[in-house]
C-alpha cells in the first residue's frame, strides 16, 4: 500500500496530479471516506475486485468516482 492510499484509508482530503491514459494532466481533489461523500454516491456493493495499481476516488469538485493510476501520480497532498 503506497502512502496516498493509506492516507486516504485514513480519511484524509487529497489533492493529487496524475496523468490520464491519453496523456494529459489532471489535478483532482477527492477523499475515499464516506462520511464526506454524499450518500446517493456511496459504492454499491458488488463482487467485482479493484484493480491491481488502480485507486478509486471520489472527485468531490464534480461529484463522481475516478480511477486513477498509481503509477500515473506526479504529486498529491492532503488537504482542508
Amino acid at each position: 500500500m503506497t502512502d496516498f492510499q493509506q492516507a486516504l484509508r485514513s480519511g484524509a482530503m487529497v489533492k493529487v496530479v496524475f496523468v490520464k491514459k491519453d496523456g494529459t494532466k489532471r489535478t483532482l481533489t477527492g477523499t475515499t471516506d464516506l462520511r464526506q461523500i454524499p450518500k446517493v454516491d456511496h459504492p454499491r456493493a458488488t463482487n467485482k475486485a479493484d484493480s491491481p495499481g488502480v485507486q478509486r476516488i471520489y472527485d468531490t469538485d464534480i461529484g463522481e468516482w475516478r480511477s486513477i493510476i498509481l503509477d500515473k501520480i506526479k504529486s498529491w497532498e492532503v488537504v482542508g
